[in-house]
């Protein structure tokens, strides 16, 4: 989606947060996977302020604010529909 997303001209940004005590999957998920990573710490506290859950997608606005979640366990990439709903609020911020 990333590299849709930037072929057509959109320029959005992706990362991941790894939650506390879920570092033990860091060394896997790094070797298959090509987003940049940050591992959170009691001293960021990200899901805690976020409120996250397992495979929540954040789409923050140029700001950084926080404008919408997108969960992936309960809506698989792997459908089509879920997967153009994504790339679709990803598009709607950028053009914001």
């Amino acid at each position: 989606m990333a590299d849709e997303l930037a072929d057509a001209g959109i320029d959005v940004q992706l990362l991941s947060i790894n939650k506390i005590s879920a570092e033990t999957g860091v060394s896997s998920f790094s070797s298959d996977m090509v987003l940049p990573m940050v591992q959170d710490t009691t001293d960021l506290g990200l899901w805690t302020e976020w409120e996250a859950d397992w495979r929540d997608v954040y789409i923050v606005d140029e700001d950084n604010v926080h404008v919408a979640t997108y969960n992936l366990t309960g809506n698989s990439l792997a459908v089509t529909e879920n997967y153009e709903e994504l790339k679709s609020m990803f598009i709607t911020e950028a053009s914001d």
